[in-house]
């Protein structure tokens, strides 16, 4: 089950993780030093800290990944470039994918109550930057995924199951440590990366169906309905005022994992049946 490939693919992957807090951390306190130098006052640490949250995590989540490339490049490994692997991986989203994308979007805003912030209208630059901090948070994950499938497994079948579990507890901690829980959304976050792990497929490689289901789903529904982990609702035209349990997102969740893995015996079945 514990084989010395999967090993090698928890440890780079834990080590990655690791970077990027320490980096994190490393840029926080740089930020917090100088503004004290200045003889700030807490408040405006606090806001600049708050403000500057995405921008600083990206940063962080960049440069870990960069140092995990050269590493592996000080090694002797043959690397494949991002763009390299983008044209390998990106094509043309699954139909499937699509339609999850869409059914979690209805689900959610369905299941819950949506109202109308007015007073957070113009904030032009927080919707952008909320989009694309977590279509990057998400995004540079599967880089390091594509790096270690094609670094480690090229000749080995590792189990997927296992890798996507400790994948998703080493990405928890990782997020929890660098990003306060002020707003409630870690079983959120946890649910779209498992959501995101589902539809890149047996190996993690399908990027079509991540992008989509980052550009459908995660990225506007943080940005424009406050399920934004950093931010929440503070600058969201919108706010989702009753968030979902645990239970309801396992629900939606199983529903979309059974159209993901037995559409076609479903809609086969379907068919005899009706004959």
């Amino acid at each position: 089950m514990f084989d010395n490939y999967l090993f090698k693919n928890i440890r780079y992957y834990a080590s990655f993780q690791m970077l990027f807090v320490i980096i994190f951390i490393l840029l926080s306190s740089s930020g917090v030093f100088f503004h004290f130098l200045l003889n700030h006052e807490i408040s405006i640490v606090e806001s600049w800290l708050h403000n500057n949250h995405w921008e600083i995590l990206i940063i962080s989540k960049s440069l870990s990944l960069l140092m995990i490339n050269r590493w592996f490049r000080v090694r002797l490994y043959e690397m494949k470039t991002v763009k390299q692997l983008a044209k390998e991986l990106i094509k043309w989203p699954e139909h499937r994918a699509l339609v999850i994308s869409f059914f979690m979007v209805i689900s959610y805003l369905a299941l819950s109550q949506t109202e109308f912030a007015k007073q957070n209208l113009g904030y032009w630059y927080y919707y952008l930057t909320s989009f694309f901090g977590l279509f990057l948070f998400f995004g540079i994950e599967f880089i390091v995924i594509a790096y270690l499938n094609d670094v480690l497994n090229q000749d080995e079948d590792v189990s997927t199951f296992w890798l996507g579990f400790f994948y998703t507890v080493f990405f928890s901690i990782g997020f929890r440590l660098c990003v306060p829980d002020y707003y409630n959304l870690l079983s959120y976050v946890v649910f779209c990366f498992t959501a995101l792990l589902l539809l890149s497929g047996e190996a993690f490689k399908n990027w079509s169906n991540v992008i989509c289901l980052l550009v459908i789903f995660v990225a506007p529904m943080g940005s424009f309905f406050g399920l934004d982990p950093v931010w929440g609702d503070d600058f969201s035209p919108f706010s989702i005022k009753s968030k979902l349990a645990i239970p309801f997102l396992a629900v939606i969740w199983m529903v979309s994992f059974s159209y993901y893995k037995y559409r076609d015996q479903i809609i086969s079945g379907a068919r005899k049946f009706v004959r």
